[in-house]
C-alpha cells in the first residue's frame, strides 16, 4: 500500500493545478492529493483531498479515473527505502465551469492551465517528476508505474514500468 494520492481535474483543455505553500515541492506547481487516512481507500482518499483542497466534489461531477501509480527513493534510510502515491485524472467535462485567475487555499494558489503547461520541458515551475508522469497519464495512456529515481534531491532519472499482475490497483469507483 502507498501512502499518498494524487489528482488532475481536468476540463476541456484545462487541467487545475496547486501551487504548493508548504513542503514538499514549496513553490511548485502540482496535482492536488494527500495522504491516505488509516483504512481509506486511494479512490476514497482522492476524492476527499479534491473536495477538501479544491472544493470540487469529483464523486458527482465527472468521472475518475486510476492513472498509474508514482513511486521514489527516499534516501539511505533503510527502514524506509522508497515511498509513493496512487494517481488519477479526474475528467469534469468540458462544459464544467472554470474560473480565471488564481484562487488563494490555505493549500497554495489553484490555477486553471492549459494541458500543454504541463508537457513543456522548460516548465521549471512544476515539480521535477511532473512532466514525466503527468502528459501521459492526462493523454489517457495505460496505467503503469513511474519510478523516480533521486541523487539527493535532484530527480536522476523516471522509468516506466507495467503495473504487476496481483498487485493492488485501486478502483476509481
Amino acid at each position: 500500500m502507498l501512502a499518498y494520492t494524487i489528482c488532475f481535474c481536468r476540463s476541456a483543455d484545462r487541467v487545475l493545478l496547486l501551487h504548493r505553500r508548504r513542503p514538499p515541492n514549496a513553490g511548485r506547481w502540482n496535482g492536488v492529493g494527500g495522504k491516505l487516512a488509516p483504512g481509506e481507500t486511494p479512490a476514497a482518499c482522492i476524492r476527499r483531498e479534491v473536495l477538501e483542497e479544491t472544493g470540487i466534489d469529483i464523486g458527482t461531477t465527472g468521472t475518475l479515473h486510476f492513472a498509474g501509480i508514482v513511486t521514489w527513493t527516499l534516501g539511505a534510510d533503510p527502514t524506509m527505502p522508497s515511498s509513493g502515491m496512487y494517481a488519477f485524472v479526474a475528467d469534469l467535462g468540458p462544459r464544467f465551469p472554470i474560473w480565471v485567475g488564481d484562487r488563494d487555499t490555505p493549500e497554495g494558489l489553484l490555477r486553471w492551465h492549459p494541458l500543454a503547461h504541463v508537457s513543456d520541458p522548460a516548465n521549471h515551475a512544476l515539480v521535477s517528476n511532473l512532466l514525466h508522469f503527468a502528459p501521459p497519464m492526462l493523454a489517457g495512456e495505460p496505467a503503469v508505474e513511474y519510478r523516480c529515481a533521486y541523487i539527493g534531491e535532484q530527480l536522476a532519472e523516471v522509468t516506466r514500468h507495467p503495473l504487476l499482475i496481483g498487485v493492488a490497483v485501486p478502483s476509481a469507483t
